[in-house]
């Protein structure tokens, strides 16, 4: 199959509004470059096996998105984005649209070279399938074949959501993983010593690939794929919640997420860029949410709370 590649340049201020409606235009998966990242530890490797920055914007981000080739999203894009700018009256700069079909087999090789193994935390590594990661006796190490879905490790959202779980999961929780991608987090709440595990997606593709790495990982047996939009088809209740969405989809959902916690229990939402952190939590406290830590790293937050 062959996708479409959608690319948006704007300012940071609007990159969480862009993200929001490329997923409402059901994306399978946006990916964001950062000029910020340009000043940080590059995470794509040149042709050499050299860290490069190249691909990233002097300015601002860049939003990438992809669709299958038969679904063309220019004009939807367009009146999305001049409906965004109308409504928020926000700063989107000299805000550039392009697009360009990729091959799947293309996309894939592309992730291959850069995609190393991470170490999220002094005991957890996340590394691609097809790399042998160096590990010790003691490490807890998620292998990714990411497809399309995206979720690799390397986004600081997840690497906030990860060490987050670390801690706060513990032996035989039950744990809720909604928008899990391609199972990043519900694989490591696995290996934390979760119990069982419920991993929720709206996009099939991205079901498909989180049920690819279940096995890959051999946590078939604790973690359970299933196509929902958010809470929708789920009557689970859980230790432990974890959302690493878009802070619009985390307020719309805000409502419904104490039907799915137990009482005491853990919520980690990530995802949230920092001008939109006071929205989630107010958001959040309303539902009777108590905000226990904020996390932050380039610019991206993940608030952990209790019930």
């Amino acid at each position: 199959m062959n996708w479409i590649e959608y690319r948006i340049h704007t300012t940071h201020e609007a990159a969480d509004a862009v993200a929001n409606m490329f997923t409402e235009l059901g994306s399978n998966g946006t990916l964001v470059e950062d000029a910020k990242d340009r000043h940080e530890r590059p995470k794509r490797l040149d042709e050499t096996g050299q860290p490069s920055v190249d691909h990233l914007p002097i300015k601002g981000v860049v939003l990438k998105a992809y669709f299958p080739e038969s679904e063309q999203k220019d004009d939807d894009i367009r009146k999305a984005l001049a409906s965004i700018q109308q409504r928020s009256g926000m700063d989107m700069e000299d805000l550039t649209v392009d697009s360009e079909i990729v091959k799947e087999e293309d996309w894939e090789e592309a992730w291959k070279a850069y995609y190393k193994p991470i170490r999220v935390s002094p005991n957890l590594i996340v590394t691609p399938s097809w790399e042998n990661a160096e590990r010790g006796t003691d490490d807890v190490v998620v292998e990714l074949d990411p497809g399309m879905a995206f979720g690799t490790g390397a986004h600081a959202t997840t690497i906030l959501c990860l060490q987050a779980l670390e801690r706060i999961v513990n032996e035989g929780d039950s744990v809720i993983d909604v928008g899990a991608g391609s199972g990043v987090l519900s694989i490591a709440a696995a290996k934390f010593g979760a119990a069982s595990v419920f991993a929720y997606d709206l996009d099939e593709l991205a079901v498909n690939v989180a049920k690819e790495n279940v096995v890959i990982n051999q946590v078939e047996d604790k973690v359970t794929v299933k196509k929902s939009d958010l809470f929708s088809e789920t009557g689970a209740k859980g230790e432990v919640i974890v959302a690493n969405l878009l802070a619009d989809i985390i307020i719309r959902m805000a409502p419904d997420v104490k039907a799915h916690l137990v009482p005491g229990g853990h919520l980690l939402v990530s995802g949230i860029i920092a001008n939109k952190k006071d929205d989630v939590r107010q958001a959040l406290e309303i539902e009777g949410f108590r905000v226990a830590e904020t996390l932050e790293q380039e610019d991206w937050v993940a608030i952990l709370l209790q019930s």
